[in-house]
């Protein structure tokens, strides 16, 4: 959210700003969820808890330097506290359910084909990956959050945010080449 005044109407009591930003990140926070557990519920609940903590804390909202990063740090500390609590952790991937806009039976259907044989080797080069890396990377291009902001998210330096990246992007890269050779 890089809308400083929405989270000052927060700050203030704006059951109308908390909403939008509870819209703007809902889906957000659940797809990254299943990055870490198929447990629709258990996401749902600690998602649930990051925005009634949100709230509750409203006014000591003003430190914070990236409301973005703060989100995902919470979340991401909220449910792993409750899989740790289950003993459930199990990093997966899930495929996005973004749409896609259909023109017809036929390029759908060349669309799927064009695109499974590349998500195979991009999936199969994605699970080469560490747990870390993969985080690193969802977080930096599917979340499209900064450097800093994952860093802050990982609990890491922004010097260690750096190599994992590279060192991610490398094993990506050679990967792929390797699957598609």
């Amino acid at each position: 959210m890089g809308n400083p005044f929405l989270l000052k109407k927060i700050m203030e009591g704006d059951i109308d700003a908390y909403s939008v930003v509870y819209k703007e990140y809902y889906r957000k926070l659940y797809n990254y969820g299943h990055k870490f557990s198929s447990d629709t519920a258990l996401i749902e609940d600690a998602i649930q808890e990051v925005f009634f903590d949100l709230w509750n804390r409203k006014e000591k909202l003003n430190n914070i330097e990236s409301f973005n990063s703060y989100i995902y740090s919470s979340f991401r500390y909220t449910l792993m506290k409750k899989l740790k609590d289950m003993k459930k952790l199990s990093f997966r991937e899930e495929p996005g359910e973004d749409g896609e806009f259909e023109f017809s039976a036929e390029s759908v259907m060349i669309e799927k084909e064009k695109n499974a044989e590349d998500e195979k080797s991009l999936e199969l080069a994605y699970k080469k990956l560490t747990p870390r890396q993969y985080e690193a990377i969802f977080l930096r291009y599917y979340e499209q959050l900064s450097y800093e902001e994952v860093a802050r998210v990982l609990k890491i330096s922004i010097k260690a945010t750096y190599k994992i990246m590279a060192r991610s992007i490398s094993s990506l890269k050679d990967n792929i080449k390797l699957l598609l050779i």
